[in-house]
């Protein structure tokens, strides 16, 4: 792999994947006030004994709640509800709705929408549907078009097929398909 395609990979997985600085500011930002709320409440503590008696009661009410198991129970299925959503966060891949491929000196970025418009377009001519009622929907794997004929003028789900097909294929990028033609059509 020379110098130039390992730029182009680096860089097309960066404009695919979301950042995942939002979920860590967040921890960041509640992990601060915590603290700062912890410290405020220990600086307090060293100087009002007013507040050390009220604290006292409060601590003696919460010990008396965590005592209670179903308490305990459901405080700790909260947490690791918690830890398991920010291990995912951390974790899981953020996937944009955008497909990438390197070409000798190129590399080519295309949103998923603009290959749907692309997509119904075609089937929208091959099929003599009319574009407004064709839609096409990009999974990560599959293409789904969705076809409302005119009434009485029947569509052919091959030759739809066959245009994404085309479609896809011109574009560089293959996906399976899934044509779906409406039994009910639209009075024009």
């Amino acid at each position: 792999m020379t110098n130039e395609q390992a730029t182009y990979r680096r860089v097309l997985r960066r404009e695919t994947h979301s950042p995942r600085t939002a979920p860590a500011v967040a921890v960041a930002a509640v992990g601060a006030v915590v603290l700062l709320a912890g410290l405020a409440g220990g600086v307090w503590w060293l100087v009002d004994p007013a507040f050390r008696a009220s604290a006292a009661r409060w601590f003696d009410g919460a010990s008396a709640l965590a005592a209670q198991p179903a308490a305990a129970i459901a405080v700790g299925a909260v947490l690791v509800l918690l830890a398991v959503l920010l291990l995912a966060l951390a974790v899981l891949p953020g996937r944009r709705s955008r497909r990438a491929r390197i070409a000798d000196r190129t590399a080519l970025l295309v949103d998923d929408g603009v290959i749907a418009d692309a997509v119904a377009a075609a089937v929208a001519r091959r099929t003599g549907a009319e574009r407004g009622r064709v839609s096409v929907t990009m999974g990560r794997r599959t293409v789904t078009v969705r076809i409302v004929p005119t009434s009485g003028v029947a569509v052919d789900p091959a030759a739809a097929e066959s245009a994404v097909h085309d479609t896809l294929a011109e574009v560089g990028f293959s996906s399976a398909t899934r044509v779906v033609v409406s039994t009910e059509g639209v009075v024009a």
